[in-house]
């Protein structure tokens, strides 16, 4: 494979685990419970992209306010208010039924303002909230019109008519619907990355395993 069809991390060790990266425009699934590292390995995927391989990216986000995003990454050495100044980085914070939205827009803002930035990457965190935006009855869907799986394939759909290289979160285990959310992202994206955090001798351990 030509090296320009290859995207580096820029993560320590994450690429020679990968074998010197990932193919261009493929997604990546990182999963993982409650304060494994996913959300920082997807922020530093955007940071080191845009500081390294002058690729700008966006990061998507739910939960997490822009502001603390920003000073949790600033902790870490990462400067992302000064990369969204260079329009280099735009943090989105919005919500799962408006993402959904945009999705089935003709004219998704979101990948508009990718085009416009010239963005190359893009970091969405937490689509298992994507079932918000497509359960319409008592139970989640698993197939079908309106189901999440729809509606996450039409997300990778956008991003690959973009050339958009990008990671996507799942938590594992935080809502009764995880595992059926988590399934259809797995049979979807190219790559799954899976984290872990343990206690071993009263020390925190994490562990990254390239599980697809």
């Amino acid at each position: 494979m030509k090296s320009d069809d290859v995207v580096r991390t820029g993560i320590s060790g994450l690429d020679d685990i990968l074998m010197g990266g990932i193919p261009r425009t493929n997604v990546i699934l990182v999963e993982g419970t409650t304060g494994s590292g996913k959300t920082i390995l997807g922020v530093e995927f955007i940071y080191r992209g845009i500081t390294e391989f002058n690729e700008p990216g966006i990061i998507v986000v739910f939960e997490v306010s822009p502001d603390k995003l920003v000073r949790d990454a600033a902790s870490l050495g990462w400067d992302l208010a000064e990369l969204q100044a260079q329009k280099k980085l735009q943090i989105v914070f919005t919500s799962p039924q408006v993402l959904d939205q945009e999705l089935r827009s003709a004219d998704s803002l979101l990948l508009e303002t990718a085009v416009e930035m010239k963005a190359q990457r893009i970091f969405i965190d937490g689509i298992g909230l994507l079932r918000q935006a497509s359960q319409t009855g008592p139970a989640l869907t698993a197939t079908g019109p309106g189901s999440y799986r729809e509606l996450l394939q039409q997300l990778i759909e956008g991003l690959n008519r973009e050339r958009l290289t990008a990671m996507l979160s799942h938590e594992l285990g935080g809502y009764p619907e995880s595992q059926l959310t988590l399934e259809a992202a797995e049979s979807l994206v190219d790559t799954v990355i899976k984290v872990k955090r343990s206690l071993s001798k009263r020390r925190i351990q994490r562990s990254i395993e390239i599980v697809k």
